[in-house]
């Protein structure tokens, strides 16, 4: 499988297909502090192992500060089989855009 890089203004179509899950990689804290709607935390600087964690046979975009730690998770995912797309400019896009 591939990854697919999708825009801030994409999320939201993809969450209203059936089977799409939204993952903030970043920290406890960071997550606590805001996230987006619906989003499922699992930190990557916490040793991040998709498997076993995340199931297979969904759609996961993924998201992370900026998104350098998002593309590279979804590399990994990519490699174990997931279907995964990462957010371009991950959740700083999200407050340039549309503020919080």
């Amino acid at each position: 499988m591939s990854v697919r890089a999708i825009s801030i203004r994409e999320v939201e179509g993809y969450l209203q297909r059936p089977g799409t899950r939204l993952v903030d990689l970043r920290s406890r804290e960071e997550y606590d502090q805001y996230h987006l709607e619906g989003a499922m935390n699992v930190p990557y600087e916490e040793n991040f192992q998709p498997e076993g964690r995340l199931e297979h046979g969904y759609r996961y975009i993924l998201y992370c500060e900026r998104g350098g730690v998002s593309l590279k998770a979804a590399r990994r995912m990519s490699e174990s089989g997931y279907e995964v797309f990462t957010v371009i400019g991950g959740i700083k896009a999200w407050e340039d855009l549309y503020g919080f």
